[in-house]
């Protein structure tokens, strides 16, 4: 949930769907949000862009055994 400090619009923005089964490990899912958030701020992009890298981030995390990522994420 974001809240614009200006116009106080409340946006949601829901966590991927996942099965509980494909969770191996949440260490680092936090940092890997900040990562890919950061990743897409600094470009400048939209706020809702930086949030979709957060959880494509967190997402390929959690599904790995230590904090890891692949050789090539397949982010768009």
């Amino acid at each position: 949930m974001v809240r614009d400090i200006y116009s106080e619009k409340v946006t949601m923005f829901p966590v991927l769907d996942i099965d509980q089964n494909d969770i191996v490990d949440t260490n680092g899912a936090g940092d890997a949000f900040v990562g890919g958030f950061l990743s897409e701020l600094v470009q400048e992009r939209p706020l809702e862009e930086c949030i979709r890298a957060g959880h494509y981030a967190a997402n390929v995390i959690i599904r790995r055994a230590g904090c890891t990522f692949p050789e090539k994420p397949d982010f768009p």
